[in-house]
C-alpha cells in the first residue's frame, strides 16, 4: 500500500512540473481498515521518504569543457624525382636518334648502292691483272665511281661467291651506275680501248690543246674547251680561280703541261677530270698558302707564272724578272704598267676570234694598257714558271730585255735599259 501510494505522489509532483493531470490511481484497500487520503499525504510528507534531494538526478557533467577538436595537419608530400620517367625519356630519345642515324645511313648508302645518281658521265678505266677486289674497289673510290669501297668490295664478293670472275682490261662506267651492274661489267671479258698519248709543252694555251687533243683522235676541241672552263670536279684550286665576263676562258692556266695518256675517243668529262686532278696535285695547299703570304691570290700567281714562262724558258731567269714585275707591282706609283710582250699573242688571238673580239678584253690583258697583272693567264706554265712567280730574285731592277741568243739585260732606270737595247743591238 505504501509503495502505491508512493508512486501516485512523485507521478503528481511530476506532472504539476510538465503543467501534466496526473493520472488517476485507484486505492486499494488492506485487511484491516481504510486510511484517510489527507492523513496518508500529511504522515508521508513528514516522513523521510518525502526527502526529494535524495531523489536520483540526472549527472551533471563538472569536468572542464575540452576544446574542439582540431582538423589534422596532412603533411605536406616530399615529391621525389620519378627517376623512372627521366630514364625513360632518354631511352626513347636515344632510340629515335639511333633510328634516325640508320634511316639516313640506309638512305645514302642504299643511293649509292643502287646509283641513284645525277651525275652520268662515262669513264673508262684500266683494271690492272692480279688487283684484288679491296683494290678495285679502292680503285673506283678514287675516280668517283662509288662512294663505300668496303660495302662494295663484300657486296662483289657475296655477288661473285658462286664463282663468278673478275677480268683486267678497260672498264666503262660512270657514277649512276649501281654496285651489282659495276660487279656485272667488271665480271664481262673485254677488249682493251685503243690509247694514245699526248704532251702538252709549257706554255701551250687551251686552244692549241683542245686542237692537239682533236688531232689525236682523243676528243672534239670545242667540246673539251667547252667541258675544260665549264665542269667543277670539287677540286681545291678551283675556288681560287676568279670569273670575270673580261676573261677569254676561265681555266687558262690550269693545265698543267705534262705528257698524258688518253683513250681515243674517249668522253671529255674523263679527259678533263684525268687533267685536272694532275694540277691538283700541283697546287697543292702550300702554293695557296704562300700566295696568300705574298699578298696574292692563286689565280694571280698563277697569271704572274703564265708571263713567266713566256718571257723566258730558263728558270734563274724566270726568277729575275719575277722580282723586276714585282719591283713594279710594288711601286705602281711611277711604274703602273708591267710593259711585257709576253701578252702580244694571247691579245691577237682574242682579236682574230670574231665570237669574243671585243676591245674591253683586249685591254685587260694587254699589260701596256691595263694596270698591274692582265685578268688572267695567257698561257699554261710549268712548274718552273710557278715556282719563280712563288720565290722571286730580290733584286733592284724595274727593266729588263734579252737579245736574239737568249741572253738578259737587267737596269734599275730607262737610262739604263736603252743603253742595254743598244748593247743587245735592238736598237732604241
Amino acid at each position: 500500500m505504501k509503495d502505491d501510494l508512493f508512486d501516485t505522489y512523485l507521478r503528481d509532483i511530476m506532472a504539476s512540473k510538465e503543467n501534466k493531470p496526473a493520472a488517476a490511481v485507484p486505492v486499494k484497500e488492506e485487511d484491516g481498515g481504510q486510511e484517510d487520503f489527507a492523513e496518508k499525504t500529511i504522515r508521508l510528507s513528514n516522513s523521510e521518504a518525502a526527502d526529494f534531494s535524495k531523489v536520483k538526478k540526472s549527472p551533471v557533467n563538472t569536468a572542464k569543457p575540452q576544446p574542439a577538436p582540431q582538423p589534422l595537419k596532412k603533411k605536406k608530400k616530399v615529391r621525389k624525382a620519378n627517376y623512372s620517367a627521366y630514364g625513360g625519356l632518354v631511352l626513347a630519345t636515344l632510340v629515335l636518334c639511333t633510328s634516325v642515324i640508320i634511316s639516313l645511313f640506309v638512305i645514302v648508302v642504299g643511293r649509292d648502292f643502287l646509283g641513284l645518281d645525277t651525275n652520268n658521265n662515262e669513264f673508262t678505266l684500266y683494271i690492272q691483272e692480279g688487283w684484288t677486289m679491296p683494290e678495285i674497289s679502292e680503285y673506283l673510290y678514287e675516280n668517283g665511281i662509288i662512294e663505300y669501297p668496303e660495302v662494295f668490295s663484300q657486296f662483289a664478293k657475296l655477288k661473285l661467291r658462286s664463282g663468278g670472275a673478275v677480268y683486267p682490261g678497260d672498264l666503262d662506267v660512270n657514277p649512276a651506275m649501281s654496285y651489282s651492274e659495276i660487279i656485272d661489267s667488271l665480271s664481262e671479258m673485254r677488249e682493251a680501248h685503243e690509247t694514245v698519248t699526248v704532251t702538252f709543252i709549257e706554255g701551250i694555251t687551251l686552244n692549241e690543246a683542245a686542237k692537239l687533243l682533236e688531232e689525236q683522235g682523243v676528243c672534239d676541241a670545242e667540246e673539251f674547251i667547252f667541258a675544260f672552263n665549264s665542269n667543277v670536279y670539287g677540286l681545291g684550286f678551283e675556288s681560287h680561280v676568279s670569273s670575270s665576263g673580261l676573261k677569254l676562258y676561265k681555266y687558262e692556266g690550269y693545265l698543267f703541261p705534262d705528257t698524258y695518256e688518253f683513250y681515243v675517243g674517249d668522253s671529255v668529262y674523263n679527259i678533263v677530270k684525268k687533267i685536272k686532278e694532275h694540277t691538283e696535285t700541283k697546287l697543292t695547299d702550300e702554293v695557296i698558302s704562300r700566295a696568300a703570304d705574298m699578298g696574292y691570290t692563286l689565280d694571280q700567281i698563277m697569271t704572274m707564272a703564265s708571263l713567266l714562262q713566256l718571257e723566258s724558258g730558263k728558270a734563274e731567269e724566270m726568277k729575275n724578272i719575277a722580282g723586276v714585275f714585282y719591283n713594279r707591282l710594288n711601286n705602281r706609283g711611277e711604274y703602273p704598267k708591267l710593259q711585257s710582250n709576253a701578252t702580244d699573242k694571247y691579245v691577237d688571238f682574242i682579236k682574230s676570234n670574231s665570237q669574243t673580239a671585243y676591245q674591253e678584253m683586249c685591254d685587260a690583258y694587254d699589260t701596256y694598257v691595263c694596270d698591274g697583272l692582265p685578268v688572267g693567264p695567257v698561257c699554261n706554265p710549268g712548274w718552273d714558271a710557278i715556282e719563280a712567280a712563288l720565290y722571286p730574285a730580290e733584286n733592284p731592277y724595274y727593266y729588263f730585255l734579252s737579245d736574239a741568243d737568249g741572253n738578259f739585260y737587267y737596269a734599275e732606270t730607262y737610262d739604263e735599259q736603252v743603253a742595254n737595247q743598244k748593247a743587245a743591238g735592238l736598237g732604241v
